[in-house]
């Protein structure tokens, strides 16, 4: 889906990107906004109403625990979004940096030394694994973290965040957790699992785009036996996943779809059963064993970091990346792949659509509408919880959306009369690449209240070839049209799923991938091996397990409330 050539756009100038054009219907028109009323134009920005008359006398220092943010803790300067946003609220901002690999652990360490970061970003209810969920409770049973206000009518976008999801109450029947949005339209959920193939490799192999399981086996075993990128050298991967812990997710949809997240789901019998327990789920095995003995899934799967995938597509040894599709997503693979490779992105990958799954029809990932949560330390008092509460609530804001999506009015763009003319010099950069160096803090502020998930970010529109990149833009779009057009959104049981299971040691979902990996690269039998595993899981009372997840749901409990 080309909306502009890409002869075209090598050729824009700072010139052309000035007269670039995009009506934000998101937005109100600046003009209708109030603004800070300083000396400089990067601290005049606007502001939403809910701000209006509101002032912050006292100054606070506020300590905000996020995902690889080092950048921001590294950055000898503060960017002019973090000073914007420290004079706007009165506040210091203090970054705590944690990684995907070690948060959890970080956070248990503070908590149990009383240190945890005034708000911190962490993966709980919406988590696939039981035991997020059960930290959660830790948390608040060791008095570790605090409970929202129950008067929210301050702050008017998280209000309507928690009126949505007003369900997530503990048994005390008050908020512990604020749900981070994801995907604000259940459609768009289906970026979240997608695969980036090297199509010059299927062209070089003579190889179309497979219509089965069969045909996608073949093609990775073909990526790695036939040298398909004509080197004469054997140094090429197949396929392999950009996190470990989502091994599967686009394939299993065409194999056995209710299993492509390792989460819950209804058997025959109404039961909330683990979906590693389908009958569907022994294909999974089997095809996932085939994929190792015949090469075609990177034998070195399992003990590689979760970028490692990336970083080997970027440097041409991966044929196919189990990954995202959404504009961002893909820019970053692309800006990846521009710091090792001379052969143009537009002209080597492409996004697979799915195989037909057993029944015959075509599915897509479907996600719960928020993913993580953002949790508030017991040490925050009132006064500080008012404060950071009002900073969230401005970035759910459409002028907080609009400041960490395009930058600073009269710096980097001109909005007017409901038209926007970028102010800067791009080059051959995206305006994300230019803002990641620009300012740092975005890589905190633009995801700290929200994931983001809107259809804005897929809009064909001078704005997000901007922001993305037109590559990004055409493979994003391409992929999210054939999802909504050919496929059936995976059903999952939510409300069943947002309920936290008790804490376990034997039916974790890391202990299950354990196991999982264990039978891929195992030498006997693979359904043997995993039907073994199944019966281990039993005699050490999964059966029991499940029972009690079922009965508490059943029961009608609130999302919180534990077996008496």
């Amino acid at each position: 889906m080309k909306y502009r050539k890409r002869a075209a756009a090598k050729q824009l100038t700072a010139a052309t990107l000035l007269s670039a054009i995009l009506l934000l219907s998101f937005c109100p028109a600046v003009s209708g906004c109030r603004h800070r009323q300083t000396n400089s134009p990067a601290l005049h920005q606007a502001l939403p109403d809910s701000l209006t008359g509101v002032s912050f006398d006292e100054h606070l220092t506020i300590s905000v625990g996020f995902w690889n943010i080092q950048s921001m803790v590294n950055s000898k300067d503060k960017d002019d979004i973090l000073v914007f946003i420290e004079d706007t609220f009165n506040i210091t901002i203090e970054p705590v940096a944690v990684s995907w690999v070690d948060y959890k652990e970080r956070y248990q360490v503070m908590s149990a030394t009383n240190s945890l970061p005034d708000l911190f970003s962490s993966l709980t209810i919406s988590s696939n694994d039981p035991n997020d969920a059960a930290y959660l409770i830790s948390l608040i049973e060791t008095n570790s973290i605090r409970s929202l206000p129950e008067d929210l009518s301050r702050y008017p976008n998280i209000s309507r965040v928690m009126e949505e999801f007003d369900y997530i109450r503990y048994k005390d029947g008050r908020h512990y957790a604020l749900p981070r949005l994801s995907f604000q339209d259940a459609a768009l959920s289906s970026s979240d699992a997608a695969m980036i193939v090297r199509k010059d490799w299927m062209e070089a192999l003579n190889l179309t785009p497979p219509s089965s399981l069969e045909e996608f086996i073949d093609m990775i075993c073909a990526f790695a036996r036939d040298d398909p990128d004509g080197n004469g050298i054997d140094d090429t991967i197949g396929y392999n996943v950009n996190s470990l812990a989502a091994l599967g997710k686009w394939v299993m949809l065409g194999i056995a779809p209710e299993c492509n997240v390792y989460t819950w789901v209804q058997d025959e019998d109404g039961t909330y059963i683990p979906s590693w327990l389908l009958p569907e789920f022994r294909d999974v095995v089997s095809a996932y064993r085939t994929m190792y003995e015949r090469g075609g899934l990177d034998p070195d799967f399992y003990v590689k970091k979760n970028t490692d995938a990336v970083d080997d597509f970027a440097h041409g040894r991966l044929g196919a990346l189990e990954y995202k599709s959404s504009p961002s997503a893909i820019t970053l693979l692309e800006n990846q792949w521009e710091l090792h490779q001379e052969i143009p992105f537009e002209d080597a990958v492409a996004v697979l659509h799915i195989f037909p799954a057993p029944d015959g029809n075509y599915y897509s990932n479907s996600s719960n509408p928020f993913w993580s949560e953002t949790l508030f330390s017991s040490n925050v008092d009132d006064d500080k919880m008012d404060r950071i509460l009002y900073l969230l609530d401005y970035l759910l804001s459409e002028e907080g959306t609009f400041l960490t999506c395009y930058g600073m009015e009269g710096v980097d763009y001109i909005y007017e009369n409901g038209t926007y003319q970028c102010l800067l010099d791009l080059g051959t950069d995206t305006l994300s690449q230019v803002f990641e160096t620009k300012y740092p803090s975005l890589a905190l502020f633009g995801s700290l209240a929200t994931w983001g998930g809107s259809w804005m970010d897929f809009e064909p529109n001078a704005m997000n070839l901007l922001r993305y990149g037109e590559n990004a833009m055409d493979l994003a779009i391409e992929d999210i049209t054939w999802n909504t057009e050919n496929t059936i959104p995976v059903d999952r049981p939510y409300d069943f799923l947002i309920m936290p299971k008790e804490y376990t040691d034997q039916f974790s979902t890391e202990q299950v991938m354990d196991d999982f990996i264990s039978v891929i690269i195992g030498k006997e039998d693979p359904i043997r091996m995993w039907e073994a595993v199944i019966d281990g899981y039993y005699k050490n009372g999964l059966a029991e397990y499940i029972s009690r997840q079922n009965t508490a749901f059943q029961n009608g409990r609130s999302v919180f409330r534990q077996q008496e």
